[in-house]
């Protein structure tokens, strides 16, 4: 077993939150749940933490959230529970929309305001 790490975890939904701490405090993780970015930043103000769990879509930003925890904490990692291919991530993430420059010469010649979609892919069991 390793030893037990200094989590700080920031989840806006409550039982997804709850969830996810359960888990890792079965681990041996030392878990200390935040909703909110003010919650959050005060944690990491109060003790250190060896990682942290950040919510990419937590209202606010995740990831602007993300680099300031940085300040202070060594290990980040951005979540987010849909399932969203990599373009819709970095949308949702960014509030843009995010194509190949391959692309770019066929979409602007169109006037689409959006990149097209492939075809969704079927989903994994």
């Amino acid at each position: 077993m390793q030893p037990s790490r200094s989590i700080l975890l920031v989840e806006s939904d409550e039982g997804c939150g709850r969830s996810l701490a359960v888990v890792l405090r079965r681990q041996g993780d030392r878990v200390h749940v935040a909703r909110t970015r003010a919650q959050a930043l005060q944690a990491a103000r109060r003790r250190p933490y060896d990682l942290a769990v950040v919510d990419l879509f937590l209202r606010g930003g995740g990831a602007e959230l993300a680099r300031d925890l940085a300040r202070s904490v060594p290990r980040l990692y951005l979540s987010l529970g849909a399932r969203l291919e990599d373009g819709e991530i970095l949308e949702a993430a960014l509030g843009f929309p995010v194509c190949r420059k391959a692309a770019l010469p066929g979409l602007l010649r169109s006037g689409a305001s959006r990149p097209r979609r492939s075809a969704k892919k079927p989903a994994r069991a």
